[in-house]
């Protein structure tokens, strides 16, 4: 068996060709390189701390992994070569560097509580950089929407006319849910916080170790409560997942919208050069491109999602080599939110809203019936018979080819005896959207309070994310110390 393999004193003869090609996971998870050494400088702190390391064997260690990480993220040292995965081309490559030392920086660890922890350290990452991106189209969405207070257009259920709204509700909807997703988002990263070094292998370890030391080193402020279940939870995987397939599906929805706003048939919004594509026979052809690839990008987040949750069904206590084939699902979904919000960005921004053609579709849909009904209730009509009688003048208006709002008032009573001498004033559409001042309706000054929130809820995000500072262990190895000032 091959020194350079971290296992084998058992084994006499080698691994098969097929085998260790089929098994080597190099190719994907040295993407993982960063946080594994951090985690490693971190784990190697504690040993020093706790005396399982000496002195002098600490200090080349710490040193050795200090000079490969600036070297990793200088761009000046590539992950590669014949090591099985990343955990193994960190060891080989500290050994070389610093001799036998090296050979001592796995006591009191396993791989499995090593991936576990790198991974953690990896989703937390980009689970920010997704948080960004969100915060970044909520951004644009809420900045349009500022705009277009008392601009009106239908409001829609199963794709029909329903009642007249502002433009600004409308945007802000999908602002609403961009929050959801943050929600979620945040959580996901919250339950990836707990750090595994520590539980070894399954069985904790007989070393007189600190695991809340080294969680502190990495900036997390929990441990682990059994060493079998952290071993062999991904659920942090599952929950990052999920969330950025949450996310897609809102985007989705909201790239569906812009494709069907920028239809001729639709005609609501006209798309700026930089974000729409032309046809290779049709000349006159100006196509919503990256907004169908957006709303397709969705299908990827749930069939990661899916096959996440496939991969996790059954599998024994505790670690299982299973677990290889969650980090190409998780970073798919992860580089595909990231994309898919920028792309997002770029087109929000590149939406010019045609609000002539939104004002002319308010006619014809008949879109204050509602309106007409509540105005009998108000009368002392039940409403179940209120809604037959605005129906029936719907019925009489559309005969007439002519609006709701457009019949007089006698012909109005011949079916809704009660109708009042004002009730053409509920009918203009922009008076039934200032009517429904409701919470989180559409009149201005409730479109106000919502703006207000969302921009209350973006800014604590955003001070959220400015406050996510490098774990203690980096701020070290970017000041070139080890210092115990530092490390305190």
């Amino acid at each position: 068996m091959p020194d350079d393999m971290l296992w084998g004193g058992r084994f006499e003869g080698s691994v098969h060709p097929a085998i260790q090609e089929f098994t080597n996971s190099l190719p994907f998870d040295r993407r993982l390189v960063r946080h594994d050494l951090l985690a490693s400088l971190a784990h190697a702190r504690m040993l020093r701390e706790t005396e399982v390391l000496s002195r002098g064997d600490s200090d080349l260690i710490l040193s050795g992994l200090s000079e490969i990480l600036r070297e990793v993220e200088a761009g000046e040292l590539e992950v590669a070569g014949p090591d099985e995965d990343v955990h193994t081309w960190i060891e080989r490559t500290l050994v070389e560097r610093v001799g036998d030392a090296g050979k001592r920086l796995h006591a009191a660890r396993s791989r499995n509580d090593q991936t576990a922890i790198a991974l953690r350290l990896y989703v937390r990452e980009r689970l920010e950089d997704v948080l960004s991106g969100v915060a970044g189209l909520q951004r644009v969405l809420t900045g349009q929407a500022v705009s277009f207070r008392e601009t009106f257009l239908p409001g829609y259920t199963h794709l029909q006319r329903g009642q007249p709204v502002s433009l600004a509700h409308h945007l802000l909807a999908h602002v609403a849910a961009l929050a959801a997703d943050a929600h979620r988002l945040r959580a996901a990263h919250r339950l990836a916080g707990v750090s595994p070094l520590g539980a070894g292998a399954l069985a904790g370890t007989s070393f007189p170790i600190d695991p809340a030391r080294s969680a502190a080193l990495l900036g997390l402020d929990r441990t682990f409560a059994n060493s079998m279940h952290i071993v062999g939870d991904r659920d942090y995987v599952l929950d990052a997942a999920y969330a950025c397939a949450m996310l897609s599906v809102h985007l989705s929805r909201w790239a569906d919208e812009v494709v069907l706003w920028s239809t001729r048939e639709f005609g609501f919004i006209e798309l700026d050069d930089s974000v729409a594509q032309g046809s290779s026979i049709m000349p006159q052809k100006k196509n919503p491109e990256a907004a169908e690839i957006l709303r397709g990008k969705s299908a990827r987040a749930i069939g990661n999602v899916t096959a996440l949750l496939a991969l996790m069904k059954g599998l024994p206590l505790t670690f299982n080599s299973d677990f290889q084939e969650d980090k190409e699902r998780l970073f798919d979904t992860l580089d595909t939110a990231d994309w898919s919000l920028a792309a997002a960005i770029a087109v929000a921004r590149g939406v010019n809203y045609r609000t002539d053609a939104m004002e002319a579709a308010l006619a014809g849909g008949m879109l204050t019936a509602t309106e007409l009904a509540d105005h009998l209730v108000r009368r002392g009509v039940p409403f179940r018979r209120a809604h037959q009688q605005a129906g029936e003048a719907v019925r009489m208006a559309e005969e007439g080819g002519v609006e709701l709002w457009d019949l007089d008032l006698e012909t109005l009573r011949t079916c809704c005896p009660s109708a009042g001498d004002d009730v053409h004033d509920v009918l203009r559409p922009d008076a039934a959207v200032a009517a429904h001042d409701s919470p989180g309706g559409p009149a201005p000054a409730r479109v106000l309070e919502q703006l207000q929130e969302v921009d209350r809820e973006v800014a604590a995000l955003e001070a959220w994310l400015d406050r996510r500072t490098d774990p203690p262990i980096r701020r070290a190895h970017l000041e070139e110390r080890l210092l115990d000032a530092v490390l305190a």
